[in-house]
Order: structure tokens, then C-alpha cells, then sequence
């Protein structure tokens, strides 16, 4: 129980939640490895579910915890869900049918029960790059696409 106990004061310490949601991403480098991948979708529509996915290539019996931070513009918070195990990735489904969302935000978080901690995506000095998508319209985004090509 103690340890489980010291884990999480050592998240809460590690991503600010305990000095403030302004810390949040953390403000400090990650190892940068392909073990940790994920690739945001080029365009979000507005009018359909969407599923964000990681994919992570350690043993499973190493992970303690995937998580995703995830934000909308009409919230001031990330908020932290639990991602599980969905067909070989992590998976957190987001639906803007009940959201009144124009803009998403977020990043994964995975720790190791050996105390690693990773994080994805991240720029090239390993600090997290948060994937911000608009979400748009179906018929604007084709329109939008047509007009390019003439």
C-alpha cells in the first residue's frame, strides 16, 4: 500500500498537481524514445467520434500506468484519464457530439513500475509537444480541399 501511496505523491509532485494546473505539461525534459509513439490524425472532424491512440512497446508486466492529459477550449484544466488496452495500444475515445468543443489539447503520460517515466509526443530536446487540433467542420474541410486542387 506504501508504495502505491509514494507513487502517486511522486506523479502528483513530478506534474505540478500539487504546486498548480499552471505546471501542467511539466516543464522538464523526457528520454525520448520510440518505445512511446503516438501520431495525431491529420484533420478532427466536429461531427463524429474519435479515438486518440498510443502505442507502447514495453512488456506489458513493466507498465504501471498510460495516461492522457486532455483539455478542450471550453475547459481550464487538463484532466488526467486513465487510458486501457484496446486491440495492442491505449485508447481514449472522445466524442465532440457532447462536447461543445472547437478546440482539443493533450499528451500521453507512461510510467514504468520501475519509476521511468515517459511521455509522448515530445519535440527534439525531449520537452512535451501537446497536440492541439481544431475541430472542423466536414463540409468547410472538403470544400476547403476542392478549391485547392482547381
Amino acid at each position: 500500500m506504501g508504495n502505491i501511496r509514494s507513487r502517486i505523491l511522486y506523479i502528483n509532485l513530478l506534474f505540478g498537481l500539487v504546486y498548480g494546473v499552471e505546471d501542467i505539461p511539466p516543464k522538464r525534459s523526457f528520454p525520448i524514445t520510440p518505445k512511446v509513439f503516438h501520431r495525431p490524425d491529420e484533420v478532427v472532424f466536429n461531427t463524429r467520434p474519435y479515438n486518440i491512440d498510443l502505442f507502447v512497446d514495453f512488456d506489458e508486466s513493466e507498465i504501471a500506468s498510460a495516461s492522457i492529459f486532455f483539455k478542450t477550449d471550453a475547459m481550464d484544466n487538463y484532466i488526467e484519464y486513465s487510458l486501457d488496452i484496446i486491440r495492442a495500444r491505449y485508447r481514449f475515445q472522445f466524442s465532440p457530439l457532447f462536447s461543445s468543443a472547437k478546440v482539443i489539447e493533450y499528451f500521453f503520460v507512461v510510467s514504468l513500475h520501475n519509476h521511468s517515466i515517459y511521455a509522448a509526443p515530445l519535440n527534439k530536446n525531449g520537452y512535451i509537444n501537446v497536440v492541439k487540433k481544431t475541430l472542423e467542420d466536414p463540409a468547410e474541410y472538403f470544400k476547403r480541399k476542392l478549391a485547392q486542387r482547381r
